[in-house]
């Protein structure tokens, strides 16, 4: 059973500049970025569980060969799951902490 994936409005917006930001650095790069991406959010529909808890409801799915991490929350009652935040490792961790809450 796979889970609708949803994404809050935060996590849009980092995604989309991780994006722009990668495409700005080299032609294509923005690409492989959004495919990476992609494959985790297929994973993560498949198997929600399989991810390592972040928080007290969050869990999290490293983007391999990337420095970002995508961290989400389950809702089996609506077979649901939401990504919160596309993460980059070099960012302040208080930031992420009050958005698992």
């Amino acid at each position: 059973m796979n889970f609708r994936v949803v994404h809050e409005a935060e996590a849009s917006i980092e995604f989309r500049e991780a994006v722009a930001r990668y495409e700005a650095e080299s032609e294509g790069l923005g690409i492989r970025f959004v495919l990476e991406v992609n494959q985790v959010i297929n994973a993560i529909s498949s198997h929600p569980f399989f991810f390592s808890k972040a928080g007290r409801k969050g869990r999290k799915a490293q983007v391999i060969n990337w420095p970002y991490t995508l961290y989400f929350v389950v809702n089996e009652n609506h077979n649901e799951i939401k990504v919160i935040a596309v993460w980059h490792g070099t960012r302040n961790p208080a930031d992420l902490r009050r958005r698992l809450r």
